[in-house]
């Protein structure tokens, strides 16, 4: 675990962030081009609540920066790593560990070992480790 004067990464919290994050990754990869093509073909429409469209826009805006933030840190990974997450996580259809350890040729204990690296360095990359205080 990271140990920074006092406080250290609480594991399981942080993968469910890093997971929930890249969750809301592959939703917006697989979904966002209809949702896109949908708000081009409805542009002409006039909505009732332009503070609505601007909370829809605005929360459509940071899901693409988040995208192009996860982009850019699983450049940062090995290939293995990055293959681990983008086969487990980002594909449109979402593989299992096991299947997808056997698929790579490896044992549980090194896939786990480095999906749980990935997501750690994932986690540093995109500011999301959860700190919990020792003591």
């Amino acid at each position: 675990m990271l140990h920074i004067e006092g406080e250290q990464m609480d594991k399981r919290a942080t993968r469910k962030k890093v997971e929930g994050l890249l969750e809301t990754v592959r939703l917006y990869q697989t979904l966002g081009g209809a949702r896109r093509e949908n708000s081009r073909l409805h542009a002409h429409c006039v909505t009732e609540n332009p503070a609505e469209y601007r909370a829809v826009s605005a929360s459509e805006e940071q899901a693409a920066l988040l995208c192009a933030e996860v982009e850019q840190a699983l450049t940062r990974l090995d290939e293995q790593e990055q293959e681990i997450i983008r086969r487990r996580y980002l594909q449109k259809e979402k593989m299992l560990d096991c299947l997808l350890c056997h698929e790579l040729n490896l044992s549980e204990r090194t896939y786990r070992r480095a999906k749980g690296r990935a997501i750690d360095k994932l986690a540093y990359m995109l500011r999301t480790e959860v700190i919990r205080t020792i003591g």
